[in-house]
């Protein structure tokens, strides 16, 4: 079993790989863009694992502060479908809320991390 810092540190370390890996899309064609959002749904795909998993091994506010980094996640995943199946250009716009989801992930992730090695 990973412990907790161990857990934070490799969710943190995936939210930001998927943030990255969004960003990076925003930058590209329209037509360049989807294998990045596919990828970086791959990442939020390994963190919503990683996340999950946490949870059920954690305590009542460590397994709260994954919850809502959890929450994040599940709507990052759900509007990257959605820019798989949209038009290329329309793909750019819905890339750019991931670019949004993906910092309220790498910030509710941060927080979790950072309130626990404060307790």
């Amino acid at each position: 079993m990973m412990n907790f810092n161990d857990a934070m540190e490799r969710a943190l370390a995936q939210a930001r790989a998927m943030q990255k890996q969004v960003a990076e899309a925003v930058s590209k064609t329209a037509e360049q863009l989807k294998p990045h959002v596919e990828k970086s749904l791959e990442d939020a795909r390994e963190l919503q694992a990683t996340l999950s998993k946490h949870a059920e091994e954690t305590g009542e506010l460590a397994s709260k502060q994954a919850q809502v980094t959890l929450g994040h996640v599940n709507e990052y995943i759900k509007i990257g479908n959605e820019a798989l199946r949209e038009s290329a250009d329309r793909t750019r716009e819905t890339a750019a809320k991931l670019v949004e989801q993906s910092r309220k992930v790498v910030e509710a992730a941060t927080a979790a991390a950072t309130s626990k090695e404060r307790d």
